[in-house]
């Protein structure tokens, strides 16, 4: 009997954890894409070696017009820089 009840705790357990666990996918819409899409044209142009341009895709966030990016890129010792930058679209 008591292993029937560890049984039944240890699936209410585990149900709990895949419930608190589990979330909704980040929905993005096309004009938050495109928004993303400018601002990286826009670090393209700032950056001397854009062929060394590398995004964090995961840090980036859009908020209105404001577009939050950050980025590494060599600068001209061939030294990595990491920088987040807002850049404002339209």
């Amino acid at each position: 009997m008591k292993i029937f009840i560890a049984f039944v705790l240890m699936i209410i357990a585990c149900g709990s954890f895949q419930t608190s666990y589990a979330s909704d996918p980040i929905k993005i819409n096309d004009d938050e894409i495109n928004k993303i899409l400018k601002a990286k044209e826009i670090v393209k142009g700032m950056v001397k070696y854009p062929d060394t341009l590398v995004f964090y895709e995961f840090s980036t966030k859009v908020s209105g017009n404001t577009v939050t990016l950050k980025f590494t890129a060599k600068n001209a010792f061939g030294v990595p820089e990491t920088f987040v930058k807002d850049i404002k679209v339209n």
